[in-house]
């Protein structure tokens, strides 16, 4: 557990939180005919804490992705609020969105896709000093990224001259935490930043990204579906399933003693060598359910543990013991 910058005061408060898109006639979900209605993020309430690493852990399509993005609007919520660093952001736009982008930076999953082609390596670096007016001279921004840089692992010879196709995997994601920390931010959201890079590079990734947490006090929120990273690098784990959040407790805490049959499943299901070979769990048995009407637990048709109560109201979240939240009515764990 990384204790040593939590501070009582959140730094993101999100409250009611729902983001919803519109699917065309033609696109059908997994499992769901006739739905047009996308609710990718459908009512999610969290704080996050300032000085923490909070991870937010799911399957693809929980909406993990997609509260991460709505946390640096870019994208724009359906309802509810967010407030960062004491600022409303829900609502913002022009001036806002530039003030809040300064406060509140984003690291793509994707190093190959990141950054312009077009452009040399160090222009990602000029161009938000730029952007923000936070250089009054070549000297000052040569400075600013040479510290930036220093502070990710990279020097100014390694990208000098160089456009981002030429540099590695590893380089080219060191280079993005470079362009996120040299505005000097209070949050940093990191989606799934180590996912595409080679497995002996996403240590040292981890680290930094503790590191600067540490060291700049910066705090951030992890979007991963690795239980195992989100355990190593957070102070606590959101896990989130169908645009909600399942369970809300410390790292260790969460992974030592579940509450949520989901996060339980997520747990049993990563694959362990025994003596017989590879073992997993996995689901024996599906309900189904009709999603235009349904209005229970959104964990029902997959849970083992469900009860006719489940079908009826979708849980909220509650403290089941200190600090462990879980949106179940019948929690693990629990007499």
């Amino acid at each position: 557990m990384l204790e040593e910058n939590l501070n009582s005061s959140p730094i993101i408060e999100i409250d009611d939180l729902h983001v919803h898109f519109n699917a065309t006639n033609e696109i059908e979900i997994s499992g769901v005919r006739g739905q047009k209605l996308i609710r990718a993020v459908d009512g999610v309430n969290l704080n996050v804490q300032r000085g923490e690493i909070l991870s937010l852990v799911g399957e693809s399509g929980s909406g993990k992705t997609t509260l991460g993005r709505t946390i640096v609007r870019l994208l724009k919520p359906t309802s509810g609020r967010i407030m960062v660093d004491g600022k409303r952001i829900d609502q913002l736009h022009g001036r806002g969105l530039r003030e809040l982008w300064r406060t509140a930076q984003m690291i793509f999953q994707d190093p190959y896709s990141t950054f312009n082609p077009m452009n040399l390596a160090l222009d990602s670096l000029t161009l938000p000093l730029q952007k923000f007016k936070l250089a009054n001279s070549l000297d000052e921004a040569k400075a600013k990224i040479d510290a930036a840089l220093s502070q990710v692992g990279l020097s100014y010879s390694d990208l000098d001259g160089k456009h981002p196709n030429q540099l590695s995997g590893g380089q080219r994601q060191r280079l993005a935490i470079a362009r996120a920390v040299i505005v000097g931010p209070e949050v940093i959201i990191a989606d799934e930043p180590v996912s595409m890079l080679d497995v002996s590079l996403r240590a040292g990734i981890l680290d930094l990204i503790r590191e600067l947490n540490s060291n700049l006090g910066v705090t951030v929120v992890f979007i991963s579906h690795d239980l195992a990273v989100a355990e190593y690098i957070s102070n606590r784990i959101a896990v989130m399933y169908k645009g909600r959040i399942a369970e809300l407790a410390p790292s260790n805490e969460l992974i030592s003693s579940p509450h949520h049959p989901y996060t339980e499943l997520l747990i049993k299901s990563v694959p362990r060598i025994r003596e017989a070979g590879w073992s997993s769990v996995t689901e024996s048995s599906m309900r189904n359910v009709d999603w235009n009407t349904f209005r229970g637990c959104s964990f029902f048709p997959r849970c083992r543990y469900a009860t006719d109560d489940c079908a009826v109201i979708a849980p909220s979240l509650k403290e089941e013991t200190r600090a462990h939240y879980a949106a179940c009515y019948n929690p693990l764990g629990k007499s």
